[in-house]
C-alpha cells in the first residue's frame, strides 16, 4: 500500500539522511519540496507535542511511515510500539526512534497480546478500505483496534477533512493529487477515503464509541500552527497564511472565508483537518480542560513555548523543552513592569508555567481593523495616536542604544537619535493589546529585553505585520501616511527592516516556506482546464453545455457560409446590374452580409 508522498527513491534518500544524522532543516533548505517537509520537518511534532500523555503510558502507532512522529512518542511515554508493513520503512523508523519497538506487520493482522493506553493513526485510517476487507472497513477496523486498547485508553485519528476549506479554495486533494476529487466523494477508488465531520462521527458511533472529542489543527494536521476545539474554532478563527504543497487555483482568500464561516459558527465543518480523540470510557480526560493550543516549534529550542487556553478561563505559557524554561522565567519577571503607559497583564508562575486570565473582550487590533474596514481615517489615526502616546510616554532621546546586547539581536549598529526606554518589549502585536479601565494592557509579552531599543522601530514593527498580511489595511493607508502623521523619518524604514530581519534570525529556526504556483482564475485558459483533471460535476456539466453550444455555432457558421455564397451569386449576376433599385438593394445587402 503506497501512502501519501511515498516513493522508493525518496525512501532511500530519507534512510541516508537519518543514517548520517543530517540536520533535517538544512536538508529541507536544499530540497524545498513539500514531501521533504512532510517526512523531515520538526514542525510535524506540533500535532501531538502538546497532548497530555501519561509518562508511564504505552502507545501503539499504526502506520508510522518514515518515523516522522515516532521519535516524539518515545519522549512522551514509557513504551512505544511502531507498526509498519514494509521492512525498509521499519529500518528508517529504527534509525529515527531507537527507543521504540518497531514491528513489521500488516495493519489488519497485528500479532500482539498487549493492550495500550494510546493508539495512533496519522494519515493511515483513510486507507483502511485498501487493507481491511469487509463491507464496512472503517467501522470494522475501529472495532478491530478495540482488542489493543486498555480501559480508559484512547485512539487518536489524524486525517484530512473531505470538505476542507482549502479544497474549495483551489488546493488539490493530496491523496489523489487532483482538484475537487474529495469533494466528489472518492467514488472511483478502492484505496483511500477521507470524511466530513458528520461522516466521521457516524463511523465512530457505528463502531460503538459514544465519547470522542474533535480537535482542529490549522492550517492542517501535517504542520499545524494552532489546535482549535469546538469551543474556540469559531471564536478564534485561524487567519494565518495557509501553505499548500502543490500548484493550486486561487478561487478565493481562504483566511477571509474562514472569518466569514466563523460568523455563522461553521468553521468546524470546513476545517482542513481533524484530530479526533476517540475514548473507550465515560471517565473524565485531561483534554476536557483544553480549549485551544498555539505552538511555537518554529523557534530555537530556548524559545519554544506552548500557549494553552484552558476551560477555566485562564491562559498558560509553558516550555516545550528544558532549554526554554529560562525564557518563561524572563517573561514572568518582565510582567512586573511595562513600557511607557503600556502595562503587562498580571501573571503568576505555577509548575514552571506562566498563568494569566483569558480576556474575552475585543483587542485593540479589532478597533484598528474596524476603522480601516469602515474607511474612517479620523478614527483610525485617533486610535494610533493613543497607542503612540502610550508607547512613547516618559521616553528619552538616545543615540547610545547600540550596545553589545542590542547588536547580539539586531546586528546593525546605528548612531541615529531615537526615543528609548531602559527596558523594552518588541513584537508588540496589536492583537495582544487591550484597553482595560482606560489603560493599554499587554498580554503575551514574550519578548522583553533589558536594554534600550528605539521606540520608532517598535512602532514600525507593530504595523509591519498588518501591511504584510492584511490587504484591506494596505489599501486603506501606507507607511508613508502613518510616518508623516507622526513626523517620523520615512528614510529609517530600510534600517528598521534590517533590524527586523536580524531579530527574526535571532529566535527562529524553521525550514523554508514552500511557494506553490498559483493559477489565477482570471488567467485560467482552456488549455489549463485540459491539463487539470477537474472532477467537479458542475464543471463537467458546463463543459457539456459548451460543447453543445460549439456544435450550434458550427452549424450556424455553415448556414452563414451557404447564404454568403448565394448573395455572391446574386451580386455577380447580369440581372442585378440592370436596375437601380437592385443596386440599392446591393448596397443594403453589403451592410447586412455576415
Amino acid at each position: 500500500m503506497k501512502r501519501l508522498y511515498e516513493d522508493e527513491n525518496l525512501e532511500k534518500q530519507i534512510y541516508d539522511i537519518v543514517s548520517n544524522e543530517n540536520n533535517p532543516i538544512e536538508v529541507i533548505r536544499q530540497n524545498n519540496q513539500y514531501k521533504y517537509h512532510y517526512f523531515l520537518s520538526p514542525l510535524r511534532h506540533g500535532l501531538l507535542e502538546w497532548y497530555p500523555f501519561e509518562k508511564e503510558g504505552s502507545l501503539l502507532e499504526i502506520g508510522s511511515g518514515y518515523g516522522q512522529l515516532t521519535s516524539l512518542f518515545t519522549q512522551k511515554v514509557n513504551r512505544v510500539v511502531a507498526v509498519e508493513d514494509s521492512k525498509s520503512k521499519c529500518d528508517i523508523i529504527s534509525k529515527r526512534a531507537e527507543d521504540a519497538i518497531v514491528m513489521l506487520s500488516d495493519f489488519d493482522d497485528i500479532q500482539l497480546d498487549e493492550k495500550f493506553d494510546y493508539i495512533i493513526l496519522c494519515n493511515v485510517f483513510e486507507y483502511a478500505k485498501s487493507f481491511f476487507k469487509s463491507k464496512n472497513p472503517y467501522v470494522d477496523y475501529l472495532n478491530y483496534l478495540k482488542k489493543f486498547l486498555k480501559e480508559g485508553g484512547v485512539i487518536l485519528l489524524a486525517l484530512s477533512n473531505r470538505l476542507g476549506l482549502k479544497y474549495f479554495a483551489g488546493a488539490k486533494e493530496e491523496h489523489a493529487n487532483q482538484f475537487f476529487y474529495g469533494l466528489n466523494g472518492f467514488n472511483d477508488t478502492d484505496i483511500v477515503q477521507t470524511f466530513s465531520k458528520t461522516e466521521l462521527e457516524d463511523i465512530i458511533n457505528a463502531a460503538g464509541f459514544s465519547k470522542y472529542k474533535f480537535f482542529y489543527p490549522y492550517p492542517n494536521h501535517e504542520i499545524p500552527q494552532v489546535i482549535n476545539t469546538d469551543k474556540t474554532v469559531n471564536k478564534i478563527p485561524f487567519m494565518g497564511v495557509t501553505e499548500f504543497p502543490d500548484d493550486r487555483i486561487q478561487v478565493f482568500e481562504e483566511e477571509i472565508m474562514n472569518m466569514t464561516l466563523s460568523q455563522d459558527d461553521l468553521c468546524q465543518y470546513f476545517a482542513n483537518s481533524f484530530l479526533v480523540e476517540i475514548r473507550s470510557s465515560d471517565m473524565r480526560y485531561p483534554t476536557d480542560d483544553i480549549d485551544f493550543i498555539k505552538l511555537a516549534l518554529n523557534k530555537k529550542k530556548e524559545f519554544q513555548v506552548t500557549t494553552t487556553i484552558w476551560s477555566d478561563g485562564t491562559v498558560s505559557k509553558s516550555p516545550v523543552c528544558p532549554q526554554a524554561e529560562n525564557h518563561i522565567k524572563e517573561m514572568y519577571d518582565a510582567s512586573k513592569y511595562g513600557m511607557g503607559r503600556i502595562k503587562c497583564l498580571n501573571a503568576e508562575m505555577k509548575d514552571g508555567a506562566i498563568y494569566y486570565d483569558f480576556l474575552k473582550q475585543g483587542s485593540f487590533e479589532n478597533m484598528i481593523v474596524d476603522a480601516a474596514i469602515d474607511n474612517d481615517k479620523e478614527r483610525f489615526f485617533k486610535l494610533i495616536e493613543d497607542y503612540y502616546d502610550a508607547l512613547f510616554y516618559n521616553s528619552f532621546e538616545s543615540n547610545e542604544y547600540s550596545s553589545e546586547e542590542f547588536l547580539n539581536v539586531f546586528k546593525v549598529k546605528s548612531d541615529i537619535t531615537f526615543h528609548c526606554h531602559e527596558r523594552s518589549f518588541v513584537d508588540l502585536n496589536l492583537g495582544n493589546l487591550f484597553i482595560i479601565d482606560g489603560e493599554f494592557t499587554m498580554i503575551d509579552y514574550e519578548w522583553p529585553f533589558d536594554f534600550q531599543i528605539p521606540l520608532e522601530y517598535i512602532f514600525y514593527e507593530t504595523f509591519r505585520y498588518y501591511f504584510y498580511s492584511n490587504e484591506r489595511v494596505r489599501e486603506f493607508t501606507s507607511y508613508e501616511e502613518i510616518f508623516n502623521h507622526f513626523n517620523l523619518d520615512i528614510e529609517n524604514i530600510g534600517l528598521f527592516e534590517e533590524w527586523y530581519c536580524n531579530y527574526l534570525r535571532y529566535f527562529l529556526n524553521r525550514p523554508p516556506i514552500t511557494h506553490p504556483k498559483i493559477i489565477s482564475l482570471e488567467t485560467l485558459t482552456g488549455e489549463d482546464l485540459n491539463d487539470i483533471d477537474l472532477k467537479n460535476k458542475e464543471i463537467k456539466k458546463m463543459r457539456r453545455k459548451i460543447k453543445m453550444k460549439n456544435k450550434e455555432i458550427k452549424k450556424m457558421q455553415k448556414e452563414i457560409e451557404k447564404n454568403n455564397k448565394k448573395i455572391e451569386t446574386i451580386l455577380n449576376s447580369n440581372s442585378w446590374k440592370i436596375t437601380k433599385p437592385l443596386r440599392k438593394l446591393k448596397s443594403i445587402s453589403k451592410k447586412l452580409r455576415f
